[in-house]
């Protein structure tokens, strides 16, 4: 049973935004959502700026680490940064490229082959790279995890620099340098960085020390796509430096963003956080799924135009063959998961198949938990072992609950919303039941099944363009910044409401004050049937946004959900 839940918010506080801004009552509502509690804090928030980034010498080791890169350009060491293959890697490694070769070094990156490399620091390009004379690697979104990698590297004289955001167990590699919010003991003051924007922190404390420009506002690009990439929160630094990233995307500069942009229809401007994962950020992580993501990291860094739209055609293809995979395993998956849940009231869902590829089951687990809302982990079966991906659903914390499968799994990494794991295909059915005995019991104590959280309260008549534009400056939407959600009571649902497209229902309806308005929900066709609706009263959860018409750009109220209004109880309008 769905349950809306209208915040609560002090007056006196929304009197006080609402004057010392002067906004709208309705606008300074919205701020107090977002826990914003004084007229300072929002102007930090409605203005994200440079200047509001953390220092990067708070995190403990960053001193250490400017020092050991500076000497070792200094001493001519072979350099090599590591990075990962996802979208969040590849911009850490294309940034880190970028950013270090203004001091001339000796300087080179890696990027994993999945499939011969598999998952952190690769012991096969580490030999070569000893062999090879290898001075100093620096990680990016990897080497948390990577003890054996790290002592070998020390053994054998090359110094280490782990930059790196995954959560970290008691074992923690002996690096030379490690910098890492979630390192234990660590006092920086946000723990939630992406691993892009860890790498980030190094460059800008390397800009910082030695007075060097290395142009990180124009790379701020890279940030904002690689943090968008790994579904962190959007709060505090993160949404700063996805806010600034966005405006230097939106200039295009880049070769490699502005080929992808090409490829995939992306609005050249106005496109939110929301488009950019769905266009700009599945290109990038495909070539990794089903190959070598080095390609990408060099579309990137090209100054090439020719060969960076070359590049993006590549991967046009790839993403092409990423989409048929994915939707062959999302659709099987979806067949279990029904299967399952007609059976039984799962707490998670765990399926595996040697039919499937392990590059795209994260993102068939993805699938699942938007429909199903529960915990999903999918695993690709290949001889005698399985690599399966995990997603959260926002119910539990995916890497405490792979700690506590631990006793079945070969390697396993990740943080809250997502993680990965080898396993004995053997050891499948034991993971799967202890999956779903410790997901009972890890749901997190603020999630409360179907319930809806609702900004406001409002009317048709106060949702306009003017607070469509209110809502952009409190952009980029994402996991930790919702997008707002507001009330509309009392919508007589008028003949002419239908189901329009592969599944949307489309509302006309009439509000208190005889104001006509359309109404979209997309893929609630299902659940709605317009006739059974039709000349009834509801009440709409909505999400405002706007589409394009003709060149122009209107107010789209998009349905999240829907119910009969509760004094009408499903009467007829009057």
């Amino acid at each position: 049973m769905e349950k809306w839940v209208l915040r609560k918010y002090d007056d006196s506080l929304m009197c006080s935004l609402a004057k010392g801004l002067s906004i709208d009552p309705v606008a300074a509502r919205l701020l107090a959502a977002k826990g914003i509690s004084s007229v300072e804090e929002a102007e930090k928030y409605l203005n994200p700026s440079f200047l509001h980034l953390h220092d990067p010498f708070l995190f403990s080791e960053m001193k250490e680490a400017v020092t050991l890169f500076v000497d070792s350009v200094r001493e001519g060491r072979k350099i090599l940064i590591h990075g990962d293959y996802d979208a969040d890697g590849i911009c850490g490694t294309a940034l880190l490229y970028e950013g270090l070769k203004n001091f001339g070094a000796d300087l080179h990156f890696f990027v994993p082959d999945r499939a011969k490399d598999g998952y952190g620091l690769s012991m096969r390009v580490m030999k070569r790279g000893v062999d090879k004379d290898l001075g100093l690697l620096i990680s990016t979104d990897c080497g948390s995890s990577d003890r054996d990698v790290v002592a070998f590297l020390s053994k054998h004289g090359v110094k280490t620099i782990i930059t790196d955001h995954h959560d970290i167990d008691e074992r923690i590699p002996e690096a030379d340098i490690f910098i890492n919010p979630k390192l234990p003991g660590e006092k920086y003051p946000f723990t939630e960085l992406a691993g892009v924007g860890v790498a980030f922190k190094f460059l800008q404390a390397l800009q910082q020390q030695t007075k060097k420009d290395l142009g990180l506002e124009k790379m701020l690009d890279l940030v904002a796509v690689g943090t968008l990439g790994d579904y962190v929160v959007l709060k505090d630094e993160n949404r700063e430096l996805v806010s600034l990233g966005m405006n230097t995307l939106s200039r295009w500069e880049r070769n490699g963003f502005c080929a992808l942009q090409a490829s995939s229809n992306l609005p050249s401007s106005g496109f939110t956080a929301r488009q950019i994962c769905f266009n700009i950020v599945p290109r990038l992580n495909s070539p990794g799924r089903l190959g070598s993501a080095r390609d990408t990291v060099l579309l990137l860094t090209t100054e090439d135009r020719e060969k960076a739209f070359s590049i993006a055609e590549d991967i046009e293809e790839i993403n092409s063959m990423r989409r048929s995979l994915d939707s062959a395993v999302t659709e099987e998956a979806s067949y279990l998961a029904d299967i399952n849940i007609r059976k039984e009231q799962p707490n998670a869902l765990v399926f595996s198949s040697e039919s499937w590829h392990e590059g795209v089951v994260g993102i068939a687990a993805s699938r699942l938990t938007e429909k199903y809302s529960l915990p999903a982990a999918l695993i690709a079966v290949k001889g005698e072992t399985g690599k399966g991906s995990v997603r959260s659903a926002g119910r539990i914390n995916v890497r405490k609950i792979l700690d506590s499968c631990s006793e079945y799994l070969v390697a396993f990494g990740g943080h809250r919303e997502a993680g990965g794991f080898s396993i004995r295909k053997e050891d499948i059915y034991n993971f799967r039941n202890k999956f779903n005995k410790e997901a009972a019991g890890q749901y997190d104590t603020d999630t409360k099944g179907d319930e809806f959280l609702v900004d406001i309260e409002c009317t048709v008549e106060q949702c306009d363009m003017e607070m469509v534009s209110f809502l952009k400056r409190m952009e980029p939407f994402g996991p930790g910044n919702d997008e707002p959600v507001f009330l509309i009571k009392g919508i007589c649902v008028k003949p002419g409401s239908r189901i329009v497209g592969n599944g949307h229902l489309k509302v006309s309806g009439i509000d208190g004050k005889d104001r006509e308005q359309d109404f979209i929900g997309f893929s609630l066709g299902r659940a709605w049937n317009p006739a059974d609706i039709m000349g009834k009263r509801v009440d709409l959860l909505v999400n405002l946004r706007t589409s394009s018409w003709q060149g122009r750009q209107e107010l789209q109220f998009q349905i999240k959900t829907i119910r009969y209004s509760e004094k009408e109880a499903g009467m007829l309008c009057d």
